[in-house]
């Protein structure tokens, strides 16, 4: 009997394209539905989401699509990891604090280090987009996470918050995120480095801070996104 051939992540890539781009949202939450049943959340994240967001981006900048296609991709897949985020979450375990650098306002990456770091059984406060460096400072004094993680596409964004950030990483670990963490960048601001993709970022920094695995029911149920079909409000450009 053979073995029905699995589709590829460039595939997954395409249906979203052909759906979203073209404005159909019910197209594009089945696609999304359909690749996290079949790749689980994390390489769903890894080899599908992140890379198609990345790609959205690079269209819109070439002209290829315009403002409201772009408009509509985020939006739907803002909202289908807005549900992930805080599923699995345990009452007793650890708190991190999840923002980005004031004026960075690319923040799927962060999200899905969020996701991540909740099915491993943390408990998250993601404060999202362009977050003040004085709010991220007060909520880690109402809160007293574990771990602080902060992410920037260009390091003179830590650069120029590095003396905030050193004050922070007094009281807690501060992890930086997304291609502005350079090494230089986080031995200024006192902090370390989450390398390599969103997904393996998150498995990193709780396998360094040794956070016990949480216990689980059967890794495929585990596995399954919750579904959502929820309208959202198209952001303004």
């Amino acid at each position: 009997m053979t073995t029905p051939r699995r589709t590829t992540p460039r595939e997954w890539m395409n249906r979203l394209e052909a759906t979203l781009e073209a404005f159909d949202e019910t197209g594009g939450h089945r696609v999304l539905s359909q690749v996290f049943d079949e790749l689980g959340v994390e390489d769903a994240l890894s080899h599908v989401v992140l890379p198609y967001l990345h790609e959205v981006g690079e269209r819109w900048s070439t002209g290829s699509i315009g403002v409201a296609q772009e408009h509509v991709a985020s939006n739907v897949l803002r909202s289908r990891l807005s549900v992930l985020m805080g599923a699995g979450e345990r009452p007793e375990g650890p708190l991190a604090v999840l923002a980005c650098m004031p004026g960075e306002h690319h923040e799927f990456g962060l999200m899905a280090t969020s996701i991540v770091l909740s099915r491993l059984g943390w408990r998250t406060c993601y404060l999202g987009a362009n977050t003040p460096t004085a709010e991220l400072a007060m909520t880690c004094r109402t809160l007293r996470p574990a771990a602080v993680v902060v992410a920037a596409h260009r390091a003179t964004a830590f650069a120029a918050n590095a003396p905030a950030l050193r004050r922070v990483a007094k009281s807690t670990t501060v992890h930086l995120a997304a291609p502005g963490a350079t090494a230089d960048v986080a031995e200024l601001c006192h902090a370390s480095r989450l390398d390599g993709d969103p997904v393996r970022g998150a498995r990193t920094l709780h396998e360094d801070l040794g956070v016990p695995a949480p216990s689980s029911t059967s890794p495929r149920q585990s596995d399954r996104a919750p579904v959502s079909h929820r309208r959202t409000r198209p952001r303004l450009a």
